[in-house]
Formats: structure tokens, C-alpha cells, sequence
């Protein structure tokens, strides 16, 4: 069974507002139900590897074993649903494998644990073991929303609040969950957007299963700190990479849409929500987030001009968030300059600080809890549940076309590569752009060329954008110096000697460019 859901985190200070809401939904008559669960798997995470849970939960005065696996994308999820026993009197909660006999989730689980149902029925020679708990209450509420729309549809809102433990270590849910029941389900995203608005809601597509498999391997840490095994020793953060959409020779020009639409969009959500939910933020959760944005950013012009046009008000959030994240990068890569200049004779002074964007937030945690960073996530939902182009959509043949628009954004490159060296800093910036896009976007349809050609190819138009990256950098620190000379004299200082390293930075970008343009390209 497929689910159709979103699932969001509400701020502390909205939360009796959202309370209040339930019990006017439900008139007053809010039926809470106790939802206790424990989660399995094995000592070295084999199901969370797979982006799979398994839980034994009680509902009430039911007890249900459930698996859950990732979808096509982050909104859709595989589920599976049996009916379990409750334990017997003082003996532990087990997970019974063979309650998923005959349905999708038996090849599954067979697949990820090596388990033969034949030779080991309920599945105890996997070595499952119980590694942290739920303990929530939750209250649900049906509205119909998009009334009298195309896009009507009837969801269900479940208000999840309690906490999720491990060994000594907890940590408290307060989750809304929207699920589609019937009628359209891009009513998800139109009730998703509404409670957003109104209440300051931010979008987290990390399951329970994955705050609890940290929150245990932390707790495990604690109990063996010394001690612990290499799985649990791993850092707390867990970044999404970047991954090729999946598609090959054969795809439609859909398919191959849709495939890098989602490809970004787990990118992209993977980080964010891993940001909102860390207990600090890191270097490399912020990296990803802005490598996800520029991807989709990439995506979007690729298939501008086609009937697979991302929205351009979508575009446009993701290029603010962009920048936004730029502020806090530029800073983090140019902080190694004032110790540089320092020792070639300059005074002590840090570095200057560039006035910041509009709108910035107040750190790279806040900016993923954001209504603009949800809001994007939700604009990309809401295009993959648009409906299929029609078969006879212009550029039908996926790989004669992606190779000509490749092509093309590769031979305007190749052009201002040549006089690089000569090219104005404001050229150069756009080279590098243009560069950087035509990477990105290669590499998320990398699948349909030979790959030594193309790592060939990514590796030596790497080199170049790295080169041109340097040059750039310096030059947004050397306006940074300019304008603090104009208050400090001193300053002056700073910009000369950027000056002077500019010829010898273009000089090697000019090499690796010299390098590429002799490289052939996989297309």
C-alpha cells in the first residue's frame, strides 16, 4: 500500500494555537488515541541503510506490526500493515516477519536482512533487536479541503505529541501529520500550505524511525562511550547527497522529468529537515542544502521552453535561498584571509562583514525551519502530482534531445573558455555559472552515458569551476576590503595584495580550462 502524506514540526509557541484548532475540528469531542511502539532492527542498522522501519505498535487495544520503506519521493511512502499479538505478561515485544507473508514487504525484508522465510519462519535468526520506543498521543481530525475544486480531496490530520526514548535519552514529538483519504491528493498540499501560513509550521520528511535510530546510537554512546561499535560511533548529523535521478536509455521524457525532480527534491529535503532537527547545525548539512538548490536550479533551466517548465515563482525561492546561504558560505571560505594578510604585513583585523541579504534569518537552522524553505519544498510536491504531459509533447525522444541542449550549453562555455584569462571578473563570474550548470545538470542524467567518459569529463570541468571559484572568492573579498577602506585607509592594504595574486589565479584556471576543452564530452 501506498501513502500519500506530509509531515510537519510545530514551534513550542504554536502549539496550543494548533490544540485550539483540533478541538474546534472535532467540535469539542477530540478522541485521543495512545499510540505505544517499538522499533527493530539490526545491531548494524540494516534496515535504516535501506530507508526502511519495522514497528510493533499498540493502538489502543489493538496491536499492528508495520513496515514502512521510501516511496518514488519523500511525499509517498510503501506501507504495510498487519495485525499483531499482544505480548504475553512480563515477556518483551517481538517483531514476527512472517506477518508479512505473501505481500511486498516479505521480498523486502528477505532482500535487506538475508532472511529465508522458508527456513526461518518468524524471522529470529536475523538478529533483531528493540532499539528505541514511541510513546505519543494522538488526535486526528477529517476536513475536506479544495471544496468545489478540481484539486477536492478529503485528508486526515493527526495532531502527534509525546516523546521519542532510548536507554536514558528522549526527545519530544510535536508533528502534524496530513494524509490524503480520498479525492485528489494534491490536497495534501493545499491543507500542508494553509496550516504553514497560519501557524509557522516547518516541513520534515524524517521519520520517527530516523530521530530514534540517532537518539539510539547516542544513548548506546553513552552506555560505552569508549567502547562503541564503529556504526555507533558515527556522528549524530547525517547529510543527504546528491544521487543521479534514475533513468536510462529508454526513459520517456517524462520519466526522465520526474526522475531528476525527485532526485533534487530528496536532496533537497533530506537536509533541510536534518538542519531543523540537529542539535546544531554543520559546515556540511548547509553545503548540501545549497548543492540541492543549485541542482534544482540547473534542472529548471534544462527544461525550460518544454512543457515540463518548472514554475518560475519556485525557481525564485530556491535562488533566494541560495543566496541566503551564500552569505554564511562566503564568510566560512574566505575565513583563512585575515591570518594570510596578516603575515604579509598587513594590521590585524578581521574579516569584513558584507551586508547580509533581504530577509536573512538568523542562522542556516532557521532558514530551514523557514516558510520560504517549506514553501519551496511544497511547490515541487505540488508539480509532481501534476499530470503526465501528453505522449506527443514536443522533444519526445529523451536522449537525441538532452544531448543537444548539453551540447549547446558546452559550446557557449567553451567559447569564453578560450580568452579566460582575458575576461572581465564579471564574465568570469558568469562562466563559471554557466559551467556549474551544465555540471549539475549532467550529473543528475549521468546514467545514460558511459561512465568512465563522463567521470572523465566531471573531473577536468570540475577543475576548471574549482580554479574559477578561487578567483571569484577574492574578488568578492576584495570588494568586501574596498568598502571598508573607504572608512579605514588601512584597508587598502588587503585590496593590493588580492590584486596582485588575481593574474596568477586566472593563470592556473586557464590551464585546467585549457585541459577540459581538450577532454571530449560523454554526449
Amino acid at each position: 500500500m501506498q501513502e500519500i502524506e506530509l509531515k510537519f514540526q510545530i514551534p513550542e509557541g504554536a502549539l496550543e494555537a494548533v490544540r485550539a484548532e483540533f478541538t474546534r475540528l472535532n467540535a469539542g469531542q477530540n478522541t485521543d488515541l495512545r499510540l505505544r511502539a517499538s522499533y527493530f532492527d539490526t545491531p548494524d542498522r540494516r534496515l535504516a541503510a535501506a530507508r526502511m522501519a519495522l514497528r510493533v505498535r499498540q493502538e489502543g487495544e489493538d496491536w499492528v506490526q508495520t513496515l514502512k520503506a521510501g516511496g518514488s519521493n519523500t511525499m509517498m511512502r510503501l506501507e504495510d500493515n498487519q495485525p499483531a499479538q499482544e505480548p504475553a505478561h512480563g515477556q518483551p515485544i517481538r517483531a514476527d516477519l512472517g506477518r508479512h507473508a505473501g505481500t511486498p514487504a516479505q521480498e523486502a525484508l528477505e532482500r535487506v536482512l538475508s532472511w529465508s522465510m522458508a527456513q526461518d519462519p518468524q524471522g529470529h535468526g536475523t538478529g533483531l533487536i528493540e532499539l528505541y520506543g514511541t510513546d505519543i498521543t494522538r488526535t486526528r481530525a477529517l476536513v475536506t479541503v479544495g471544496k468545489g475544486t478540481l484539486f477536492e480531496g478529503e485528508v486526515e490530520l493527526a495532531l502527534d505529541l509525546g516523546q521519542i526514548h532510548s536507554g536514558s535519552l528522549s526527545v519530544p514529538v510535536r508533528e502534524l501529520e496530513i494524509e490524503s483519504v480520498s479525492g485528489h491528493p494534491m490536497a495534501v498540499i493545499l491543507a500542508g500550505r494553509d496550516w504553514v501560513a497560519r501557524h509557522g509550521l516547518w516541513l520534515d520528511t524524517q521519520t520517527k524511525a530516523h530521530r530514534g535510530d540517532r537518539l539510539a546510537r547516542e544513548a548506546a554512546a553513552l552506555l560505552a562511550p569508549t567502547a562503541a561499535a564503529p556504526d555507533q560511533a558515527e556522528p549524530a548529523v547525517h547529510t543527504t547527497l546528491a544521487h543521479p535521478a534514475k533513468v536510462k536509455s529508454g526513459s520517456t521524457m517524462d520519466e526522465a522529468w520526474r526522475a531528476g525532480v525527485e532526485t533534487c527534491l530528496e536532496h533537497i529535503t533530506g537536509n533541510l529537515s536534518e538542519l531543523g532537527n540537529a542539535p546544531t547545525s554543520t559546515p556540511a548539512l548547509a553545503y548540501q542544502l545549497r548543492l540541492g538548490l543549485r541542482r534544482l536550479r540547473a534542472l529548471g533551466r534544462l527544461w525550460a521552453h518544454t512543457p515540463w517548465a518548472l514554475p518560475a515563482s519556485s525557481l525564485d525561492k530556491a535562488t533566494t535561498l541560495t543566496r541566503q546561504l551564500g552569505y554564511w558560505r562566503d564568510q566560512e571560505a574566505l575565513a583563512w584571509l585575515p591570518e594570510k594578510l596578516l603575515a604579509a604585513g598587513s594590521p590585524a583585523r578581521p574579516l569584513p562583514s558584507p551586508t547580509p541579504p533581504p530577509g536573512l534569518p538568523a542562522d542556516v537552522v532557521a532558514l530551514a525551519r523557514s516558510a520560504l524553505a517549506t514553501e519551496l519544498c511544497l511547490d515541487v510536491f505540488a508539480t509532481l502530482l501534476a499530470p503526465e504531459r501528453p505522449a506527443d509533447a514536443p522533444h519526445a525522444d529523451l536522449l537525441p534531445w538532452l544531448n543537444a541542449r548539453l551540447t549547446r550549453w558546452a559550446a557557449r562555455c567553451a567559447r569564453h573558455a578560450h580568452g579566460l584569462a582575458k575576461l572581465p571578473d564579471t564574465e568570469l563570474h558568469q562562466l563559471r555559472k554557466r559551467g556549474k550548470r551544465l555540471r549539475l545538470a549532467a550529473a543528475i542524467y549521468a546514467p545514460l552515458w558511459s561512465d568512465k567518459a563522463f567521470r572523465r569529463h566531471d573531473r577536468a570541468l570540475q577543475s576548471v569551476l574549482t580554479g574559477l571559484g578561487r578567483v571569484q572568492d577574492e574578488v568578492v573579498a576584495q570588494a568586501w576590503y574596498a568598502q571598508l577602506a573607504q572608512q579605514e585607509p588601512q584597508a587598502q592594504f588587503a585590496c593590493e595584495w588580492l590584486q596582485g595574486r588575481r593574474k596568477s589565479l586566472r593563470k592556473k584556471a586557464q590551464r585546467s580550462a585549457q585541459r577540459w576543452l581538450k577532454r571530449r564530452s560523454p554526449w
